[in-house]
Protein backbone atom coordinates (compact mmCIF):
# COMPACT_ATOMS: atom_id res chain seq x y z
CA UNK A 1 0.00 0.00 0.00
CA UNK A 2 1.34 3.35 -1.00
CA UNK A 3 2.34 5.45 2.18
CA UNK A 4 1.07 8.93 2.63
CA UNK A 5 4.06 11.00 1.88
CA UNK A 6 4.23 8.73 -1.30
CA UNK A 7 0.55 9.85 -2.24
CA UNK A 8 1.00 13.89 -0.75
CA UNK A 9 4.46 13.70 -3.30
CA UNK A 10 1.95 12.67 -6.56
CA UNK A 11 -0.43 15.29 -5.29
CA UNK A 12 1.95 18.26 -5.32
CA UNK A 13 3.27 16.59 -8.68
CA UNK A 14 -0.06 16.40 -10.36
CA UNK A 15 -0.97 20.21 -9.06
CA UNK A 16 2.56 21.49 -10.85
CA UNK A 17 1.34 19.42 -13.88
CA UNK A 18 -2.01 20.86 -13.85
CA UNK A 19 -0.68 24.36 -14.13
CA UNK A 20 0.83 23.75 -16.90
CA UNK A 21 -1.04 21.73 -19.17
CA UNK A 22 -4.18 21.84 -20.80
CA UNK A 23 -5.45 18.83 -20.51
CA UNK A 24 -4.74 15.56 -18.46
CA UNK A 25 -4.99 13.30 -15.66
CA UNK A 26 -3.77 16.28 -13.18
CA UNK A 27 -6.82 17.68 -14.44
CA UNK A 28 -9.09 15.71 -12.23
CA UNK A 29 -11.88 17.80 -10.06
CA UNK A 30 -14.65 17.11 -8.05
CA UNK A 31 -17.81 17.50 -11.15
CA UNK A 32 -16.92 14.24 -13.03
CA UNK A 33 -20.46 13.28 -15.08
CA UNK A 34 -18.95 10.25 -16.56
CA UNK A 35 -16.89 7.52 -15.30
CA UNK A 36 -14.70 4.95 -17.21
CA UNK A 37 -13.78 2.04 -15.21
CA UNK A 38 -11.98 -0.76 -17.23
CA UNK A 39 -10.77 -3.95 -15.48
CA UNK A 40 -7.58 -5.79 -16.64
CA UNK A 41 -8.26 -9.08 -14.65
CA UNK A 42 -5.83 -12.26 -14.73
CA UNK A 43 -8.09 -15.21 -15.20
CA UNK A 44 -5.60 -17.95 -14.90
CA UNK A 45 -6.09 -20.38 -11.57
CA UNK A 46 -4.59 -18.64 -9.11
CA UNK A 47 -7.15 -15.58 -9.59
CA UNK A 48 -10.17 -17.92 -8.76
CA UNK A 49 -10.91 -16.46 -5.20
CA UNK A 50 -11.04 -12.93 -6.51
CA UNK A 51 -12.98 -13.66 -9.41
CA UNK A 52 -15.69 -14.93 -7.81
CA UNK A 53 -15.90 -12.05 -5.47
CA UNK A 54 -15.71 -9.42 -7.98
CA UNK A 55 -18.66 -11.25 -9.27
CA UNK A 56 -20.65 -10.57 -6.45
CA UNK A 57 -19.44 -6.92 -6.05
CA UNK A 58 -19.70 -5.19 -9.64
CA UNK A 59 -22.77 -3.34 -8.78
CA UNK A 60 -21.83 -2.54 -5.33
CA UNK A 61 -18.90 -0.53 -6.47
CA UNK A 62 -21.18 0.76 -9.44
CA UNK A 63 -23.02 1.89 -6.22
CA UNK A 64 -20.17 3.37 -4.35
CA UNK A 65 -19.19 5.49 -8.00
CA UNK A 66 -22.57 7.12 -8.13
CA UNK A 67 -22.05 7.86 -4.27
CA UNK A 68 -18.86 9.89 -4.78
CA UNK A 69 -21.01 12.70 -6.37
CA UNK A 70 -25.13 11.69 -5.17
CA UNK A 71 -27.57 9.77 -6.93
CA UNK A 72 -28.26 10.63 -10.15
CA UNK A 73 -25.32 12.77 -10.94
CA UNK A 74 -23.13 10.07 -12.50
CA UNK A 75 -23.04 7.83 -15.16
CA UNK A 76 -20.79 4.92 -15.03
CA UNK A 77 -19.67 2.70 -17.65
CA UNK A 78 -17.39 -0.36 -17.42
CA UNK A 79 -14.93 -2.37 -19.58
CA UNK A 80 -13.76 -5.61 -18.83
CA UNK A 81 -10.83 -7.55 -20.52
CA UNK A 82 -9.75 -11.01 -19.12
CA UNK A 83 -5.80 -12.22 -19.55
CA UNK A 84 -3.98 -14.94 -19.69
CA UNK A 85 -1.22 -16.33 -21.76
CA UNK A 86 -0.20 -17.24 -24.82
CA UNK A 87 -0.99 -21.14 -25.37
CA UNK A 88 -3.71 -20.79 -23.26
CA UNK A 89 -7.20 -21.06 -23.58
CA UNK A 90 -7.10 -17.67 -25.06
CA UNK A 91 -4.72 -14.59 -24.68
CA UNK A 92 -7.44 -11.55 -23.90
CA UNK A 93 -11.46 -11.90 -23.92
CA UNK A 94 -12.82 -8.38 -24.28
CA UNK A 95 -15.67 -6.82 -23.67
CA UNK A 96 -15.75 -3.20 -24.45
CA UNK A 97 -16.92 0.19 -22.41
CA UNK A 98 -20.43 0.40 -21.76
CA UNK A 99 -23.30 1.58 -19.50
CA UNK A 100 -24.58 -1.76 -19.47
CA UNK A 101 -23.79 -2.90 -16.22
CA UNK A 102 -26.19 -6.01 -16.43
CA UNK A 103 -24.09 -7.37 -19.85
CA UNK A 104 -20.69 -6.48 -17.64
CA UNK A 105 -22.34 -8.64 -14.86
CA UNK A 106 -22.98 -11.40 -17.52
CA UNK A 107 -19.83 -11.58 -19.09
CA UNK A 108 -18.11 -11.36 -15.52
CA UNK A 109 -20.18 -14.67 -14.40
CA UNK A 110 -18.90 -16.35 -17.42
CA UNK A 111 -15.24 -15.84 -16.82
CA UNK A 112 -13.49 -18.87 -15.34
CA UNK A 113 -10.01 -18.81 -13.67
CA UNK A 114 -8.38 -21.69 -15.15
CA UNK A 115 -4.67 -22.25 -16.81
CA UNK A 116 -1.47 -20.37 -16.13
CA UNK A 117 0.69 -22.07 -13.46
CA UNK A 118 3.75 -21.01 -15.60
CA UNK A 119 4.45 -17.51 -15.01
CA UNK A 120 4.54 -14.64 -16.31
CA UNK A 121 1.66 -13.79 -17.95
CA UNK A 122 0.42 -11.54 -21.05
CA UNK A 123 -0.06 -8.29 -19.18
CA UNK A 124 0.98 -6.10 -21.67
CA UNK A 125 -0.90 -7.49 -24.33
CA UNK A 126 -4.19 -6.78 -22.09
CA UNK A 127 -3.08 -3.74 -20.90
CA UNK A 128 -2.61 -2.22 -24.12
CA UNK A 129 -5.87 -3.67 -25.74
CA UNK A 130 -7.66 -1.47 -22.33
CA UNK A 131 -5.95 1.78 -23.45
CA UNK A 132 -5.54 1.49 -27.13
CA UNK A 133 -8.78 -0.28 -28.23
CA UNK A 134 -10.98 0.27 -26.07
CA UNK A 135 -14.24 2.90 -26.82
CA UNK A 136 -13.45 5.46 -24.29
CA UNK A 137 -15.28 8.57 -23.95
CA UNK A 138 -13.80 11.81 -25.18
CA UNK A 139 -15.89 13.92 -22.96
CA UNK A 140 -13.89 16.44 -20.85
CA UNK A 141 -15.52 15.87 -17.85
CA UNK A 142 -15.05 11.73 -17.79
CA UNK A 143 -12.72 10.50 -15.28
CA UNK A 144 -10.96 7.57 -17.23
CA UNK A 145 -9.55 4.57 -15.33
CA UNK A 146 -7.94 1.11 -15.42
CA UNK A 147 -7.53 -1.39 -12.79
CA UNK A 148 -4.73 -3.88 -13.61
CA UNK A 149 -5.66 -7.00 -11.46
CA UNK A 150 -3.46 -10.05 -11.40
CA UNK A 151 -0.63 -11.66 -9.05
CA UNK A 152 2.00 -12.28 -11.77
CA UNK A 153 4.20 -10.16 -13.53
CA UNK A 154 4.32 -9.12 -17.10
CA UNK A 155 6.19 -11.40 -20.42
CA UNK A 156 8.83 -8.36 -20.90
CA UNK A 157 10.41 -11.03 -23.77
CA UNK A 158 7.69 -11.27 -26.02
CA UNK A 159 9.49 -9.11 -29.27
CA UNK A 160 6.27 -7.88 -30.92
CA UNK A 161 4.41 -6.84 -27.57
CA UNK A 162 3.64 -3.49 -26.96
CA UNK A 163 6.02 -2.64 -23.29
CA UNK A 164 4.06 -1.06 -20.57
CA UNK A 165 6.13 1.73 -20.55
CA UNK A 166 5.10 2.61 -23.57
CA UNK A 167 1.74 1.80 -23.04
CA UNK A 168 1.75 4.24 -19.67
CA UNK A 169 2.85 7.08 -21.95
CA UNK A 170 0.09 6.63 -24.53
CA UNK A 171 -2.52 6.69 -21.79
CA UNK A 172 -1.09 9.43 -20.41
CA UNK A 173 -1.42 11.33 -23.25
CA UNK A 174 -5.42 10.04 -23.68
CA UNK A 175 -6.02 10.90 -19.93
CA UNK A 176 -6.15 7.32 -18.77
CA UNK A 177 -5.33 6.96 -15.17
CA UNK A 178 -3.86 3.56 -14.61
CA UNK A 179 -4.17 1.94 -11.11
CA UNK A 180 -2.53 -1.49 -10.32
CA UNK A 181 -3.91 -4.06 -7.88
CA UNK A 182 -2.00 -7.03 -7.17
CA UNK A 183 -3.35 -9.97 -5.25
CA UNK A 184 -0.32 -12.10 -3.13
CA UNK A 185 2.64 -11.13 -2.29
CA UNK A 186 5.26 -11.91 -5.50
CA UNK A 187 8.39 -9.17 -5.55
CA UNK A 188 8.67 -9.02 -8.93
CA UNK A 189 5.30 -8.43 -9.61
CA UNK A 190 4.76 -6.23 -6.90
CA UNK A 191 8.10 -4.24 -8.55
CA UNK A 192 6.26 -3.81 -12.39
CA UNK A 193 2.88 -2.86 -10.71
CA UNK A 194 4.35 -0.22 -8.72
CA UNK A 195 6.40 1.03 -12.06
CA UNK A 196 3.11 0.98 -14.27
CA UNK A 197 1.11 3.04 -11.57
CA UNK A 198 4.01 5.32 -11.09
CA UNK A 199 4.19 5.82 -14.82
CA UNK A 200 0.42 5.81 -15.35
CA UNK A 201 -0.07 8.42 -12.74
CA UNK A 202 -2.23 6.22 -10.61
CA UNK A 203 -2.50 3.79 -7.68
CA UNK A 204 -0.64 0.98 -6.09
CA UNK A 205 -3.11 -1.56 -4.34
CA UNK A 206 -1.44 -4.38 -2.47
CA UNK A 207 -4.67 -7.09 -1.42
CA UNK A 208 -4.60 -10.75 -0.16
CA UNK A 209 -4.43 -13.71 -3.13
CA UNK A 210 -8.33 -13.83 -2.44
CA UNK A 211 -9.58 -10.16 -2.76
CA UNK A 212 -10.31 -10.06 0.82
CA UNK A 213 -14.03 -9.53 -0.23
CA UNK A 214 -16.24 -10.54 1.94
CA UNK A 215 -20.07 -10.27 1.34
CA UNK A 216 -22.31 -8.15 4.08
CA UNK A 217 -25.88 -9.25 4.48
CA UNK A 218 -28.39 -6.83 5.88
CA UNK A 219 -31.51 -7.08 7.35
CA UNK A 220 -33.30 -5.44 4.77
CA UNK A 221 -31.81 -8.06 1.76
CA UNK A 222 -34.69 -10.29 1.87
CA UNK A 223 -37.31 -7.85 1.86
CA UNK A 224 -35.37 -5.97 -1.24
CA UNK A 225 -34.59 -8.88 -2.86
CA UNK A 226 -38.75 -9.85 -3.06
CA UNK A 227 -39.28 -6.50 -4.12
CA UNK A 228 -36.92 -6.33 -6.94
CA UNK A 229 -38.01 -9.71 -8.52
CA UNK A 230 -41.62 -8.51 -8.48
CA UNK A 231 -40.52 -5.06 -10.44
CA UNK A 232 -38.41 -8.00 -12.68
CA UNK A 233 -41.92 -9.93 -12.82
CA UNK A 234 -43.19 -6.39 -14.60
CA UNK A 235 -40.54 -6.36 -17.28
CA UNK A 236 -41.40 -7.15 -20.90
CA UNK A 237 -38.69 -7.92 -23.82
CA UNK A 238 -39.47 -6.91 -27.07
CA UNK A 239 -38.24 -6.77 -30.87
CA UNK A 240 -36.53 -9.04 -33.05
CA UNK A 241 -35.73 -12.68 -32.02
CA UNK A 242 -31.97 -12.05 -31.21
CA UNK A 243 -33.08 -8.86 -29.22
CA UNK A 244 -35.53 -10.72 -27.26
CA UNK A 245 -33.66 -13.24 -26.67
CA UNK A 246 -30.65 -11.35 -24.97
CA UNK A 247 -33.26 -9.67 -22.59
CA UNK A 248 -34.17 -12.96 -21.55
CA UNK A 249 -30.65 -13.60 -20.90
CA UNK A 250 -29.81 -10.73 -18.35
CA UNK A 251 -33.34 -10.92 -16.69
CA UNK A 252 -32.88 -14.53 -16.07
CA UNK A 253 -29.43 -13.96 -14.27
CA UNK A 254 -30.53 -10.86 -12.71
CA UNK A 255 -33.75 -12.83 -11.46
CA UNK A 256 -31.23 -15.80 -10.08
CA UNK A 257 -28.43 -13.41 -8.37
CA UNK A 258 -27.53 -14.14 -4.68
CA UNK A 259 -30.32 -11.72 -2.28
CA UNK A 260 -27.11 -9.57 -1.17
CA UNK A 261 -26.26 -8.97 -4.96
CA UNK A 262 -30.15 -8.32 -6.03
CA UNK A 263 -30.22 -5.54 -3.79
CA UNK A 264 -26.86 -4.31 -4.93
CA UNK A 265 -28.94 -4.23 -8.51
CA UNK A 266 -31.80 -2.45 -6.72
CA UNK A 267 -29.99 0.18 -5.06
CA UNK A 268 -28.03 0.91 -8.76
CA UNK A 269 -31.24 1.06 -10.41
CA UNK A 270 -32.66 3.96 -8.03
CA UNK A 271 -29.11 5.36 -7.61
CA UNK A 272 -28.68 5.93 -11.38
CA UNK A 273 -31.41 8.31 -12.14
CA UNK A 274 -33.80 6.08 -14.33
CA UNK A 275 -36.14 4.23 -11.75
CA UNK A 276 -38.31 2.55 -14.59
CA UNK A 277 -34.93 0.84 -16.02
CA UNK A 278 -35.11 -2.65 -14.80
CA UNK A 279 -32.59 -3.92 -16.98
CA UNK A 280 -29.95 -2.10 -19.04
CA UNK A 281 -29.07 -2.16 -22.76
CA UNK A 282 -32.29 -3.93 -23.25
CA UNK A 283 -34.74 -3.07 -25.37
CA UNK A 284 -37.76 -3.17 -22.84
CA UNK A 285 -41.69 -2.62 -23.21
CA UNK A 286 -42.66 -0.61 -20.18
CA UNK A 287 -39.98 1.26 -19.56
CA UNK A 288 -39.69 2.61 -23.56
CA UNK A 289 -43.56 3.10 -23.09
CA UNK A 290 -43.27 5.42 -19.88
CA UNK A 291 -40.26 7.35 -21.29
CA UNK A 292 -42.73 8.33 -24.67
CA UNK A 293 -40.28 6.49 -27.11
CA UNK A 294 -42.42 3.34 -27.96
CA UNK A 295 -46.12 3.79 -29.97
CA UNK A 296 -47.55 0.28 -29.01
CA UNK A 297 -49.97 0.39 -31.73
CA UNK A 298 -47.43 0.33 -34.72
CA UNK A 299 -45.28 -2.61 -32.98
CA UNK A 300 -45.28 -4.94 -35.50
CA UNK A 301 -47.30 -8.44 -33.63
CA UNK A 302 -43.76 -10.67 -34.13
CA UNK A 303 -41.90 -7.59 -31.98
CA UNK A 304 -44.62 -8.06 -28.84
CA UNK A 305 -43.61 -9.96 -26.03
CA UNK A 306 -45.87 -13.02 -25.98
CA UNK A 307 -47.78 -11.59 -22.76
CA UNK A 308 -49.19 -9.02 -25.61
CA UNK A 309 -49.36 -11.20 -28.61
CA UNK A 310 -52.74 -11.97 -29.45
CA UNK A 311 -54.26 -8.78 -27.82
CA UNK A 312 -56.70 -5.74 -28.93
CA UNK A 313 -55.05 -2.19 -29.10
CA UNK A 314 -57.18 -1.41 -25.66
CA UNK A 315 -56.40 -4.76 -24.16
CA UNK A 316 -52.27 -4.20 -25.14
CA UNK A 317 -52.77 -0.83 -23.63
CA UNK A 318 -54.57 -1.88 -20.14
CA UNK A 319 -51.91 -4.50 -19.33
CA UNK A 320 -49.40 -2.00 -19.91
CA UNK A 321 -50.66 0.69 -18.01
CA UNK A 322 -50.81 -1.85 -15.15
CA UNK A 323 -47.20 -2.52 -15.15
CA UNK A 324 -46.45 0.73 -15.34
CA UNK A 325 -48.24 1.65 -12.42
CA UNK A 326 -47.12 -1.36 -10.48
CA UNK A 327 -43.87 -0.85 -11.10
CA UNK A 328 -44.14 2.90 -9.49
CA UNK A 329 -46.38 1.73 -6.29
CA UNK A 330 -42.86 -1.41 -6.09
CA UNK A 331 -40.24 1.15 -6.40
CA UNK A 332 -41.82 3.70 -4.01
CA UNK A 333 -41.63 0.63 -1.41
CA UNK A 334 -38.63 -0.11 -2.32
CA UNK A 335 -36.94 3.18 -1.69
CA UNK A 336 -37.24 3.58 1.79
CA UNK A 337 -35.55 -0.04 2.13
CA UNK A 338 -32.48 0.65 -0.08
CA UNK A 339 -32.34 3.46 2.25
CA UNK A 340 -32.11 2.12 5.09
CA UNK A 341 -30.14 -0.69 3.80
CA UNK A 342 -27.65 1.95 2.62
CA UNK A 343 -26.91 3.43 6.30
CA UNK A 344 -26.79 -0.24 7.64
CA UNK A 345 -24.20 -1.11 4.87
CA UNK A 346 -22.51 1.70 5.76
CA UNK A 347 -22.07 1.47 9.55
CA UNK A 348 -20.86 -2.60 8.89
CA UNK A 349 -17.81 -1.49 6.06
CA UNK A 350 -16.44 1.09 9.41
CA UNK A 351 -16.65 -2.34 11.72
CA UNK A 352 -15.25 -4.76 9.56
CA UNK A 353 -12.51 -1.86 8.34
CA UNK A 354 -11.98 -1.84 11.87
CA UNK A 355 -11.03 -5.32 13.05
CA UNK A 356 -10.12 -6.94 9.17
CA UNK A 357 -8.52 -3.72 7.81
CA UNK A 358 -9.10 -2.33 4.23
CA UNK A 359 -7.10 -4.12 2.47
CA UNK A 360 -9.75 -6.24 0.03
CA UNK A 361 -10.30 -5.37 -3.59
CA UNK A 362 -13.83 -3.94 -3.47
CA UNK A 363 -12.97 -1.51 -1.01
CA UNK A 364 -9.69 -0.39 -2.43
CA UNK A 365 -11.51 -0.13 -6.05
CA UNK A 366 -14.14 2.11 -4.20
CA UNK A 367 -11.86 4.54 -2.31
CA UNK A 368 -9.28 4.98 -5.17
CA UNK A 369 -12.21 5.98 -7.81
CA UNK A 370 -13.76 8.41 -4.97
CA UNK A 371 -9.67 9.66 -4.17
CA UNK A 372 -9.25 10.29 -7.82
CA UNK A 373 -12.43 12.41 -8.45
CA UNK A 374 -11.45 14.70 -5.94
CA UNK A 375 -8.16 15.24 -7.13
CA UNK A 376 -6.81 18.84 -7.91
Amino acid sequence: MKKLSRTAAKTAALALISSTMLSGPALAHSNYKNVEVAFVLDTTGSMSGLIEGAKQKIWSIANEIIDVEGSGQTNVSFALIGYRDRGDAYVTKSFDMTDDIHGIYGHLLDFRAQGGGDRPESVNQALNEAVADLSWSQNSKTLRMVFLVGDAPPHMDYANDVKYQQIASRASQHNIILNTVQAGSDRETSRIWRDIADLGQGDYIAIPQNGGMQMIYTPYDEQIEGLQQRINGTSLGYGSATEQSAFAGKLGRAMAAPSAVASDMAEYRLKAGKKNQVITGAKELVEDYEDGTLDLDNLAEADLPEELKGLSADQKQAKVKTLVAERKELNQQLESLVKKRDAFMDEERKKQAATTGKDAFDTEVRATVERQMKMK
